[in-house]
């Protein structure tokens, strides 16, 4: 049975016809009809298939096991930390090791002792995932407030008009 990714699969081959033509297509079709051709066609399939997945592996580290545990006994935490964690992994929060460090002893978590960001990230869920929801929603939140690394241009405005308004305050 054909799936809705599969059939979605043929319309974009199809939508190829205007760039190969009709006569290249016509000249495909018979040749993917001989036995021999279409098994050499899914065996090539099958490989292109095996090395996407190993290579989409790489690139993305693995889920802490600490935090895939909980996909199916509490989703609401789960759900919380894995949007954490794809934040963190894509470096939109938290994005060195010693952020990660600061931020984990801010909030009461185990120390962190390790020489890179990537293997940080494994302790730090390990700590979280022990704490209540309540409690990990507000440590969440505050990191909103705990990002100082802003080196766009409203945050080093922010940084200058700050230090701007200390000076004229201890001038008065």
């Amino acid at each position: 049975m054909t799936t809705q990714k599969e059939l979605d699969l043929l319309v974009d081959i199809t939508k190829l016809l205007k760039k190969h033509g009709p006569e290249t297509f016509k000249s495909l079709a018979t040749t993917i009809s001989s036995p021999e051709m279409t098994q050499q066609l899914s065996s090539i399939l099958t490989q292109v298939a095996k090395t996407s997945r190993k290579t989409e592996q790489k690139r993305r580290p693995s889920i802490p096991r600490s935090l895939t545990a909980l996909e199916s006994t509490e989703p609401e935490k789960y759900q919380l930390l894995i949007n954490f964690y794809n934040d963190l992994v894509a470096k939109k929060i938290l994005t060195s090791l010693r952020d990660i460090q600061d931020f984990a002893t801010n909030n009461g978590l185990a120390e962190i002792r390790t020489k890179s960001r990537q293997k940080a990230i494994s302790p730090l869920f390990g700590s979280l995932v022990k704490l209540p929801n309540e409690q990990l929603i507000l440590i969440i939140q505050s990191l909103k407030s705990y990002d100082t690394d802003d080196r766009s241009l409203e945050g080093w405005s922010n940084i200058i008009l700050k230090k701007n308004q200390k000076l004229d305050k201890g001038s008065e």
